[in-house]
Order: C-alpha cells, then structure tokens, then sequence
C-alpha cells in the first residue's frame, strides 16, 4: 500500500507527516485493508459473463463493468494485486458488448475509454478489432460529441497510439472553449 500510495498521491512530506498523517503507518494498514475488503466485495460481485451490475443479481451492465475495469486497471498500476483473470474477463465482456452501444456515443466512448486504459497498461501493441472499430465510429462522429465525450475519445486515442488523432480532438476541445 505504501507504493501504491507514493504513486498516487506522490509520497508523504516529512517535514508535515505528523500534522497531516498522524497515525503514521496505521493510515497505511487501515487503506490496505480498506483495498482489500473492497476488490473481494468487487470479485464477488463479478457477474458469469465477466461483466458487473449494479448488484450482484442481475444483468450486467455497460457503465459499471467499465467503471469496474477502469479502476481495477488504475488500481494495477499503482502496484495493488488484481486476481489473475477477473480484469480480462471484464474486458473481454465489454469487447463483445461494444458494438451494442454505437448509437450511443458516451456510453461506447466510456466503454471504450477503460478498454484503452487497460490497452496501455498491458503495453500492447495492437488495438483489439472491435475496440478499433468502436473508435472509428467514435471518430466519424466526433461532431457530434459533448465536450466530455471528445474528451475520453481523445484518452482512447493517445492511450491506443492514435496521437496524431489525440492532437485533432484535443484541438477541438481548445476551439470550443468558452471564455468569459
């Protein structure tokens, strides 16, 4: 957790470690614990078909396996232990379910978003065909995207290598800034 915690929040300043953290290294056990109890309770909650619900009956559903992945993705990169095989499940489930949103542009853009997340976290090379897809539908409608769409499609593009592509919709978000 220490690690963890030096990634993220970029390590503890000595000079104020006692006003700011005064119960030191037990903060540190109480958030391991904390991470514990909370990927069990999320590996419980993992649905057959590798997706997540918003409870642990019911179907699966596209934002929460996605928020799920995303953050077990962050989570891996900070240096906490993700169980073999729950997070490739969840992508595996969002894969297959991506072109089901393509009329939806958030939804797929957010789907899309953890998938590349994961995508550069396991440093792989090649953009998964349906993922790659799921983009181009995305890009082809870029204009009629909501600011926080573009957004998370411009965080898929650079996480997936796209820059040139990252470049166009950031570009895009700084043209449509309004100032007042």
């Amino acid at each position: 957790p220490e690690t963890a915690m030096n990634k993220i929040f970029g390590g503890i300043e000595r000079s104020t470690a006692a006003t700011t953290h005064p119960n030191g290294a037990h903060d540190l056990k109480e958030l391991d614990a904390m991470t514990k109890a909370s990927l069990e309770r999320l590996y419980d909650f993992q649905h057959s078909d590798g997706g997540w619900g918003w409870w642990k009956q019911g179907d699966s559903d596209h934002f929460m396996t996605a928020y799920v992945v995303w953050g077990m993705t962050l989570a891996a990169e900070a240096g906490i232990e993700i169980r073999s095989g729950v997070i490739e499940r969840g992508v595996e489930y969002l894969d297959k379910e991506l072109v089901e949103e393509e009329k939806n542009f958030d939804a797929q853009a957010w789907m899309l978003h953890a998938l590349a997340e994961y995508h550069a976290e396991r440093k792989k090379s090649e953009v998964e065909k349906f993922q790659s897809v799921a983009f181009e539908n995305l890009w082809n409608n870029r204009d009629k995207l909501n600011a926080y769409t573009r957004a998370l499609v411009a965080l898929s593009a650079h996480n997936f290598g796209y820059n040139d592509r990252a470049k166009t919709l950031v570009e895009n978000l700084q043209n449509g800034v309004k100032i007042d």
